[in-house]
């Protein structure tokens, strides 16, 4: 049996399992796997396969075709924040594919039309909402500062809107009601050339508990914050090179060469080596691997990229995961691209002094 639940102006098809309430902390842990069926109106019942990282781990892994499963894999990471002094899940990035790309690759004909981020921020408040009491929503909607929810926040790369937080995107009216834009990364699919970052349509969302604790609790309150701010400012990396080895590889979203010193206190020669074996050497590498993200491996080194002979001169430094344990450098040479320097938590050109 399907139930159709309308969204305003949008009009969803979910199965009557999907539709009932859920607990917040369940819906969160699903909601890039909703989100992602949502984006390519499928039905509920559509597989999505999640892979679940933090920080390092979630930037390096990757969204895809499963057709084995004839579904989408996908990848999501939660952040958190203390609230009322325990950790608070509040907004969920979301890597995922387009429809363009899922229709071409399993050979499938999802219907349009396009979806935002922001249908999904609104499915979730319509959830939320619906699991008040009559009292409780009359008492928000006539007293509690609103939330709305408007056209995404497109960014040109999934570089840039890896380091972005949701808090950035959350503006206040005259009123004092809310404005969210997601934070989103969209890259057309090409049947052509078939590049792992092509077909995707990136989300960063907010959570069910965080629309929950807003419409029961937070609305209320003139200084309240939807997502608690965050402080990502960062002056100097842990180190400008590497103890335990260095990585040069491609990296086809930008079409260049980067060499990677691993400066974090958590790596090892070993774990090194193993994220360096999950890059590809050249342009040629990609091309061989199909154009798949994994790679035969990058070009390790024992020695960080400053010492190396088969690099060239470095011109500036973008530092991810700044001051973290899993800390890397990567090193730019020629011209800089904007992108990147956009792209990091600290960009560092040659001859400044970190």
């Amino acid at each position: 049996m399907k139930i159709w639940l309308v969204l305003g102006l949008l009009v969803l098809p979910l199965t009557a399992r999907a539709a009932e309430p859920v607990p917040a902390g369940d819906y969160d842990r699903e909601l890039c796997a909703t989100a992602q069926r949502l984006l390519l109106n499928a039905d509920a019942d559509f597989p999505v396969i999640e892979q679940r990282g933090t920080s390092n781990g979630f930037h390096t892994i990757q969204m895809g075709i499963d057709e084995q499963q004839r579904g989408a894999l996908i990848a999501m990471t939660t952040h958190t924040a203390d609230v009322d002094g325990a950790a608070q899940p509040t907004y969920v990035a979301c890597k995922m594919v387009d429809r363009a790309r899922v229709n071409d690759q399993l050979e499938l004909q999802l219907p349009g039309p396009d979806r935002q981020c922001r249908d999904v921020n609104n499915f979730t408040l319509t959830l939320a909402l619906a699991k008040l009491t009559r009292a409780q929503r009359n008492r928000y909607r006539r007293d509690g500062r609103q939330l709305y929810f408007a056209d995404d926040a497109v960014l040109a790369t999934g570089g840039e809107w890896l380091p972005v937080t949701m808090d950035a995107y959350i503006s206040a009216d005259i009123n004092n009601n809310l404005t969210v834009r997601a934070p989103s990364v969209r890259v057309p699919w090409n049947p052509d050339e078939q590049n792992f970052y092509q077909g995707t349509q990136h989300c960063k969302l907010i959570s069910m508990a965080a629309m929950q604790r807003w419409i029961t609790t937070a609305a209320f309150a003139p200084d309240a914050q939807l997502i608690p701010p965050t402080d990502t400012a960062c002056s100097a990396p842990r180190s400008m090179t590497s103890a335990v080895g260095s990585c040069l590889f491609y990296f086809a979203p930008a079409d260049s060469l980067f060499c990677q010193d691993y400066s974090g206190a958590a790596w090892t020669r070993e774990t090194a080596q193993q994220e360096c074996a999950n890059r590809h050497a050249s342009r040629e590498a990609l091309a061989q691997a199909s154009n798949r993200y994994d790679g035969a491996g990058g070009l390790f080194s024992a020695t960080a990229c400053a010492q190396r002979t088969d690099t060239p001169p470095i011109a500036g430094t973008c530092v991810f995961h700044c001051q973290a344990d899993d800390e890397t450098l990567w090193h730019v040479s020629g011209s800089i691209d904007p992108r990147m320097t956009r792209g990091c938590d600290l960009f560092i050109e040659t001859g400044d002094t970190p």
